[in-house]
Order: structure tokens, then C-alpha cells, then sequence
């Protein structure tokens, strides 16, 4: 019997035995069942399986095994991919990627008729998704609202090509109870006509539908019962009256054309909406991010909930009928025997997960029971706000490429073309530069090391913090005093085009490498080696230079005397640290002394570091002692530790993409979680906000917390007791999206897109 074959009451480990384990089950449909599963390698996935109905039909089997070949040719970023299949178990089953987000009914209800722009966003990540469904052989046959679920990465078409094998070969003209092969308003005519030939064109039909419901907030076709609609389908115009402008009334019309040869391509589409589409698509603002992370959210929920049970409960005690007694046996008093009730209900109206062959169900997601400490302010509908206590509007934002920083009582802030120091207190503008190869802003003490990048090479330019008065600045650093190779050095000497500057104490530090990140920097930067050099702090002078192996850089770090290198052969993330020996370097003279193989995942680790810092790690952070490189401890902190932690006064707040938590710095003992909320700035990488005993974050409504389910992060600034998890103040902002922050002497300063605002608690007031 194979993996997927066994009866379909027992449990997921028993059903697909080595390969998936079942999580929740999340619908059934006209076809089969649907579970959350994790994969071999603990991927979520989507696990489907047929009904035995249509497992026992042969020719069902043959055209379910073409699908499913075609279904896995299918690769696109808005396609849900299909991933794995069984075609010859008792119950075929397949595996496709589990897009977890609102379906595009709750969008559209959620941002109401979308504007022209908006419009060809959607219809040119809906175009390409049906190219490549179309390009793999396959005709969907059932795209609507329900069938298309919005992803942080976008919207994405689910089930493509199932349902036409379904409704052919089972005998049955339904792909879900009560459904024609194909939705009401969104069937194409030749789809309703005895043995016309169903192609491409009717994709676009539907396609036409979907854009025509999602800018007017109406089916084309009307409303009434399937007689109706199907009338109006065949013999009258679709009503296009709310659509974005003439130009998209006259697309749309030939969208729905009633001859399918009347429409156009789903290229020509592709093309047309892509050349009307917004440059920032909406799926990465408020408020659908804010729905997109609520169903990511109650997905981790559901999975710690169920895998926590697990952990406690011997497999003997989680399903009923026991091996050879027919009957459970009694569970010891602390055990449960059914996994813990669950009071939260998040119902992802439309499909979050559609079961095979396109039949859609609500995926129903019941979270955990219970609140772990600190529980979020459930009904509390008194709440301390805090206030603005000035703001600016930016020429760009800081999101792209730029940064916030907060050093002494200057705040600075780092956008394209344009560095511009703040009065951190009142707003007032101390002092601006503007230079398009700025790259970096380190303050020290009473100068402000830039890091330029401008054609001929990096460079570093200080500074005077106080007037921003220029103090000096590297020049050619080929023709650098110390450089062996100078003046003429071979084209495998060149200067990497990306660099890392650090200060401490009388020495700056430029390191510079060839990036390795993108095909295009291997192609133009190969065979340059990274070279440390060193600068007098106070009037540039070159100090030493030093050249190291043909590797990238992840990071570098300066204490003690030592300037240590980070080296990795390649890309390096948050989940996939750098894997090259840590170089160490004397930051007076640059002489090497010593190589710590490995060391670069720990670039703070070295001999002229003291202290404990802490490091992320897959689903767990550790302590590291930096004087030695020994591992003090190491804590789980769910599915993936993607944030670095952030340190402050004994405490550790770190998490992953779902919650935010406290540990003790000294034992790495949890103090508190909080699934409520998330870092402001969710950039991968970077850590929570902590200051002045408060860690900055965004949450939801204080007053509407009472009501759970429809919880969204985007509604503002929480400022929570960093010991505690308390929530102390809260401050509306408006679009929480794109944000880039930093904090200190009690205010935070908030850069939202365009606007800087800079918040503070009523304590402070």
C-alpha cells in the first residue's frame, strides 16, 4: 500500500508515513478533503486527497494522472505551484504550496473598488499566473474571487487545470456542490453549450469578470438565481457601469466578448493592464498587508497549538481506537486525550485553501486556547495614547535603500540622494548633504562618517556632526600609499564596488569586496579580493592597507584594537549565515592575527570583544560569549528565529515572523511572548526597537482588542513595557506600511512612507 492509501479516519502520520504529517484538517469539497501538512523538510504545504468516489473510476485516474504531469510544468510567482503527487495510491493525493492570506473577496471588501492602477496591478499578476497555466496545456476553467488568495508576495491563482479533469471524467457537472463547471458570472458561453470546445478564451472571459467585480464591486452579469445569471450570460451586454475610465469599459468589453474569438490573448492583456499598472503594488500596504499577516498569524497559531499538543500528549493518546483493544485507553489525569479545545475562530471566507479539483471551502482556522503570559488586553477598551510630538514630510522615503538613525540627540535620516540631520527633540534641521553615492552613515563621538560609493570606487567622507561641515575624505584608494599593486593594478586587482566603513576610538575602517547577490554583480565583479584599509579618524590619513581572498564580506566589526572581516563564498541571509573563517585584524597597523575558521556567523566574536552578545539561529537564539566564542545558551523560539535579537538592561527580544518575546539575557528563560503584535520595521534581519525600557511595535486597535478574529498589526504604535509585555501607550498611525524607525531619550521617531513623525508616551508629555 503506498503513502497516501490507508483509510481515511486515521491520522496524518499513519497516512503518509516518512513523508507528510498532518497539522489541521483546513475543508472538503466536491472532490476530496484538504489538510494543512507539514512536508518531509517542514515546509507548509497544502495535502489533498481525492474522495474513494472518484479513486475508483479508471479513466478519472488517467486524466488525474495527465493533470497533475501538466499541473507540476506550471511555475509562476502567482500560481499556488503543485509540489508533489501519488497518482497510483488507493486515494490519489497531491501536494501544492499553501498560500496562507485573505481570498480576493476579502480584499476587495477590505479596499473597496480599486482605482485604474490598482486595476493593472491585478490584471497583470492574474495575466501572467493564466500564461503559465495556459503555457503548461492546462485551461483552469474556474478562475473567480473565491480561487484567488493574496499572498505577501501577491495574489495567487489556486487549483489551475484541476477542475477540468474533475468535471469531464467523474460524470458529475459539478466541481463543488450546487456549481456548474465554472461560477455564475464568470462562466464563459461556450462553457454552457453541448460539446463547444473550452480553450484559453475562457479564462479570459472570467478573467474579465473577476476585473470588472473587483473596480465596481459587481458582477457583470448581475445578481438572481442561475437562470438569470446565465440568461443575461448568453443574450445581454455585461454592465460595466463603475469601471476606472473608457479605455478599461472598451478592454473589458472584449474581455467578455460572447464569440471567445472576439478576445483578446491573455498575452495582449498581460501586456495592456501591465502598462497601467502602479509602480508599488497594493498588496504591500495597509490594509491588505494587514490582512495578509492576520491569516499568517492564525496559520502559525494553528501550527505551534497543534505541534505543542503533540509534544505533550504520547501518540497512544491522540486517536481513538488503540491498536488490538478497539477502544482508547485512559489517559493519565494530566494528559489530555483530544488535542486542547480551541475558542478562536478565524474563517477565511472564499478559500484560504481550495480542495482538489477547485472545489472551494471556507478553510476554518481554530487557534490555540488559551493566552500565553502576557495576555493581550482582551476587551479593554480604555487604553493610554500617546502623542506627536512633531513631524515632516520627506522629498522620498527611507524605505528604499535608506536608513533612520538615532545617535546623542541628533536623529538622521538617510533617503535617496539626501542625508539630513535632525534635531532629534524639536524637528528643526541642523544640517543637509546632498549626494547621490551616499551609501551609509556611521555617527561617532563628534563626527558622522559617511560611506560613498561613487564611480571610481568606495570611499569614506567625515563630517562634523555639529555643522556637517566637511572634515576630510579618501581619494582613489588604488593609488592608497600602501597598496603593493599601485598605481597600475591588473584587472584582477580591482577595487570591489561594495564596502562596509566602522570607526572606534583614532581608526576608520573601509573594507571593501565584490558583492556576490545578483547574477549581474558575479558577472561584472569576478576574481576581486576584499581589502581592508585603515584611516586616521582625525584628518583621513592613510594609516595601512590589506588585501584578503576573492570572497564576499557579510559584515564587519571594530573593538577592542581588532577589526574583524566576516568572509562568506555566498549570498548571506538571516536563515543562512556567513560560513567563511572570521579574519582578524590589528586596527592600527592591519596586521593579520589571527583566523577563526567558521567564526563569521559570530563577527563580534574575537579577541578585542567582551561581553555576551546573542544570534539568531534556525528556531533559536543563542548567547554566545564574545571573548571566547563559547555558546553560553540557546533558546527555542518558534518555527525560525529571522530576527537578530536586541539586548537591553539583562533583557533579550527577539522572535520570528509571527510573534515578538522577551527572554533573560543571563539564562535565555522566556519572560513573555506576544503573537499580537510585530516589530515596526519587519525588514528580515532587522531587530525589535527597544528603548527607554520600551520595545516599539505595531499592533491593533487598543479598544477593539475584545474582538480577536478581526485583529489586524496595521493599526498603529504600540509602545510595550520591554520587561513586561505591557502594553504602556499606543499612537493611530495611518498606512503602517514600508516603515523604517529608531528611538532614544524617550521619543520615537517613525518614518512611514514620505512622512517623519516622531511619537512620545504621556509620561513624557
Amino acid at each position: 500500500m503506498s503513502a497516501a492509501a490507508s483509510e481515511a479516519g486515521s491520522t496524518g502520520s499513519e497516512r503518509y508515513p516518512g513523508r507528510y504529517h498532518v497539522v489541521a484538517p483546513l475543508g472538503e469539497g466536491g472532490m476530496g478533503r484538504v489538510e494543512l501538512a507539514r512536508s518531509p523538510a517542514g515546509r507548509l504545504v497544502a495535502l489533498k486527497t481525492l474522495h474513494p468516489r472518484l479513486a475508483s473510476d479508471a479513466r478519472f485516474r488517467e486524466r488525474f494522472r495527465r493533470e497533475v504531469a501538466a499541473a507540476r510544468a506550471v511555475d509562476d510567482v502567482f500560481t499556488a505551484a503543485v509540489l508533489d503527487a501519488d497518482t497510483e495510491a488507493e486515494l490519489p493525493w497531491l501536494v501544492s504550496e499553501f498560500c496562507a492570506g485573505p481570498s480576493l473577496v476579502d480584499v476587495i471588501s477590505a479596499l473597496g473598488p480599486l482605482d485604474s492602477a490598482a486595476l493593472g496591478t491585478l490584471g497583470a499578476a492574474l495575466a501572467e499566473a493564466l500564461a503559465a497555466v495556459h503555457a503548461a496545456g492546462l485551461v483552469h476553467r474556474d478562475l473567480k474571487p473565491a480561487n484567488v488568495v493574496v499572498t505577501h508576495d501577491g495574489p495567487k491563482i489556486l487549483d489551475f487545470g484541476l477542475a477540468k479533469g474533475a468535471a469531464e471524467e467523474s460524470g458529475e457537472p459539478l466541481t463543488g456542490t450546487g456549481e456548474l463547471v465554472g461560477t455564475l458570472g464568470f462562466i464563459a458561453p461556450e462553457q454552457l453549450g453541448r460539446g463547444g470546445e473550452v480553450g484559453p478564451a475562457a479564462d479570459v472571459f472570467a478573467f474579465g469578470a473577476l476585473l470588472v467585480l473587483a473596480s465596481t464591486g459587481r458582477n457583470p452579469y448581475g445578481s438572481g438565481t442561475a437562470p438569470q445569471v446565465l440568461h443575461r450570460t448568453l443574450h445581454e451586454p455585461p454592465c460595466l457601469l463603475g469601471v476606472p475610465d473608457a479605455e478599461w469599459d472598451v478592454f473589458l468589453r472584449r474581455c467578455l466578448a460572447l464569440d471567445a474569438g472576439d478576445r483578446p490573448t491573455v498575452a495582449e492583456a498581460l501586456e495592456w493592464c501591465a502598462g497601467r499598472a502602479a509602480a508599488l503594488p497594493w498588496w504591500e500596504e495597509e490594509p491588505v498587508a494587514g490582512l495578509v499577516r492576520e491569516h499568517e498569524e492564525a496559520t502559525a497559531e494553528l501550527v505551534a497549538a497543534q505541534e505543542e499538543w503533540e509534544d505533550e500528549v504520547p501518540a497512544a493518546f491522540r486517536t481513538p481506537g488503540a491498536e488490538g483493544t478497539g477502544d482508547a485507553p485512559d489517559a493519565p489525569c494530566d494528559v489530555p486525550p483530544h488535542p486542547p479545545h480551541r475558542r478562536r475562530f478565524l474563517a477565511w471566507a472564499g478559500a484560504a485553501v481550495t480542495a482538489v479539483g477547485g472545489s472551494t471551502t471556507a478553510a476554518v482556522l481554530l487557534l490555540d486556547d488559551g493566552v500565553r503570559s502576557p495576555e493581550p488586553e482582551q476587551g479593554t477598551l480604555a487604553w493610554t495614547a500617546g502623542r506627536t510630538v512633531w513631524s515632516r514630510d520627506l522629498a522620498t522615503s527611507p524605505a528604499y535603500g535608506g536608513e533612520v538613525l538615532r545617535h546623542g540627540d541628533a536623529l538622521y535620516v538617510r533617503t535617496t540622494g539626501l542625508l539630513t540631520c535632525f534635531d532629534a527633540a524639536s524637528g528643526e534641521v541642523r544640517w543637509r548633504l546632498e549626494d547621490t553615492d551616499v551609501q551609509g552613515v556611521r555617527p561617532l563621538g563628534d563626527a558622522v562618517y559617511v560611506l560613498r560609493r561613487p564611480s571610481l570606487g568606495p570611499g569614506v567622507l567625515a563630517l562634523d556632526a555639529a555643522s556637517g561641515a566637511r572634515r576630510w575624505e579618501t581619494r582613489g584608494l588604488v593609488m592608497n600609499p600602501f597598496r603593493r599593486d599601485a598605481p597600475n593594478p591588473s584587472a584582477g586587482e580591482r577595487e570591489g564596488q561594495s564596502a562596509h566603513v566602522t570607526a572606534d576610538g583614532s581608526v576608520v575602517c573601509l573594507v571593501t569586496y565584490a558583492a556576490s547577490d545578483t547574477l549581474w554583480e558575479r558577472r561584472t565583479e569576478p576574481g576581486r579580493r576584499w581589502r581592508a584599509y585603515g584611516f586616521d579618524a582625525r584628518d583621513g590619513r592613510p594609516l595601512w592597507h590589506r588585501a584578503g581572498t576573492v570572497t564576499g564580506v557579510s559584515a564587519v566589526h571594530q573593538h577592542g584594537g581588532r577589526l574583524a572581516v566576516a568572509t562568506s563564498e555566498r549570498p548571506v541571509t538571516v536563515r543562512e549565515p556567513a560560513d567563511g573563517p572570521l579574519v582578524v585584524l590589528r586596527d592600527r597597523d592591519g596586521t593579520p592575527e589571527r583566523e577563526i575558521p567558521g567564526g563569521s556567523a559570530h563577527p563580534e566574536a574575537h579577541p578585542g570583544s567582551t561581553g555576551v552578545r546573542h544570534y539568531p539561529g534556525p528556531a533559536a537564539v543563542a548567547a554566545v560569549d564574545l571573548a571566547t566564542g563559547e555558546r553560553r545558551w540557546s533558546r527555542p523560539v518558534g518555527s525560525e528565529a529571522t530576527i537578530t535579537p536586541t539586548a537591553a538592561d539583562g533583557l533579550v527580544h527577539t522572535g520570528d515572523w509571527g510573534d515578538l518575546r522577551a527572554l533573560d539575557a543571563a539564562t535565555g528563560h522566556q519572560l513573555w511572548v506576544r503573537t499580537d503584535v510585530r516589530r515596526l520595521d519587519d525588514t528580515a534581519g532587522v531587530p525589535p526597537l527597544v528603548a527607554d525600557g520600551l520595545l516599539y511595535a505595531s499592533g491593533s486597535d487598543p479598544s477593539r482588542s475584545a474582538d480577536p478574529a478581526r485583529r489586524s498589526t496595521g493599526w498603529g504604535v504600540h509602545a510595550l513595557d520591554a520587561r513586561t509585555g505591557r502594553l504602556a501607550w499606543a499612537v493611530p498611525v495611518a498606512r503602517m506600511s514600508r516603515v523604517r524607525a529608531a528611538a532614544g531619550g524617550g521619543l520615537l521617531h517613525l518614518c512611514v512612507d514620505r512622512t517623519l513623525l516622531t511619537l512620545r508616551g504621556p509620561e513624557a508629555a
